[in-house]
């Protein structure tokens, strides 16, 4: 059965080109009203736009009585999110171009291309999600990303495939970012599923930290690290973030840096980061090393109530540069 959906605005890509991707539905935008019609019955459409902190809670929806229902979301479903309003007869789209309609085929947990990306593959999609202007040849990201050819090569595929990316010039000179908004919400769902090495410490004038130990960086993630971008965000307790990009003895740094290893108390917490997530295009602020805004982004995830956290500092980073 094919069913058009009729939308009385216009609905911008990728949620546009996400919606016009489910099979068996055609898409009519800026019609009279919104509605679903399908073999001679039409049923009111209801256009909900969902933002990014709105759609951690997705569960809390408020459904309409008579009315279908369509959220438009700004940010990249997951597959136990995207599952769940199917189950509830919800149409969706998200920031990714994941898209489903009432009365389409389920197809949330049959989506190959939305695999987990690999861990090298967020190393290279933060530098595009960094420095959005940026026109990235596959040779180029892999240098700077320190990751394969073959793996830049994937990468830039899954990208264009899910229209956060697009060609530059002509033939295959290189891509740039298409979705910028949509971008940094998929490299967070995806790289938020990371479970690094932790050490939770109390360092005394923690604030005041060297730049770097015995020739190793310290640099400040999370909540920390947004306040030294000038985007200040609160997570529920305050703990200086800190990646270090070492492989061991995480547990032996606490003392060398004149504190001790504690969870009651404690004021800085140290996150192991052999991939160099946060190394690789990290700056110097106020003296001190400053993660990507990428990967702050994704660390505020760590922190205590941090979902939210990340999500008002995506919306405060927009489509802009850091």
């Amino acid at each position: 059965m094919r069913t058009t959906m009729a939308i009385a605005e216009n609905i911008e890509d990728p949620w546009r080109t996400g919606l016009e991707s489910v099979p068996t539905v055609s898409l009519l935008l800026r019609a009279p009203a919104s509605a679903l019609l399908g073999e001679g019955v039409v049923q009111s459409l209801e256009v909900r736009h969902i933002t990014g902190r709105e759609a951690q809670h997705l569960e809390e929806l408020a459904e309409p009585a008579t009315s279908a229902l369509l959220l438009v979301v700004e940010a990249v479903l997951d597959d136990a999110s995207a599952a769940g309003l199917e189950d509830r007869g919800i149409g969706y789209v998200d920031a990714a171009g994941r898209a489903w309609v009432p009365g389409a085929p389920r197809s949330a947990y049959a989506r190959p291309t939305r695999r987990r990306a690999r861990t090298s593959s967020i190393r290279a999609a933060q530098l595009i999600a960094d420095h959005p202007d940026t026109t990235w040849t596959e040779p180029k990201l892999a240098k700077q990303a320190q990751v394969s050819s073959g793996t830049a090569h994937n990468l830039v595929r899954d990208l264009l495939s899910f229209n956060l990316v697009e060609r530059t010039g002509e033939g295959r000179a290189g891509v740039h970012s298409r979705d910028t908004r949509g971008l940094r919400r998929w490299l967070v769902s995806q790289a938020r599923r990371e479970q690094p090495h932790m050490v939770s410490c109390y360092i005394p004038d923690a604030e005041d930290l060297a730049a770097e130990v015995d020739g190793v960086p310290l640099i400040r993630s999370g909540a920390e690290g947004a306040r030294l971008l000038g985007v200040p965000v609160v997570s529920s307790i305050q703990r200086v973030l800190i990646r270090v990009p070492v492989s061991s003895g995480l547990e032996d740094l606490p003392a060398r840096l004149g504190g001790l290893r504690t969870a009651a108390g404690a004021n800085v917490v140290l996150v192991e980061d052999p991939e160099r997530f946060a190394a690789n295009d990290a700056r110097l602020v106020h003296s001190v090393w400053v993660a990507p805004p990428s990967r702050i982004a994704t660390d505020l995830t760590l922190e205590p109530r941090g979902d939210a956290a990340s999500s008002v500092f995506l919306d405060l980073w927009g489509e802009g540069v850091l």
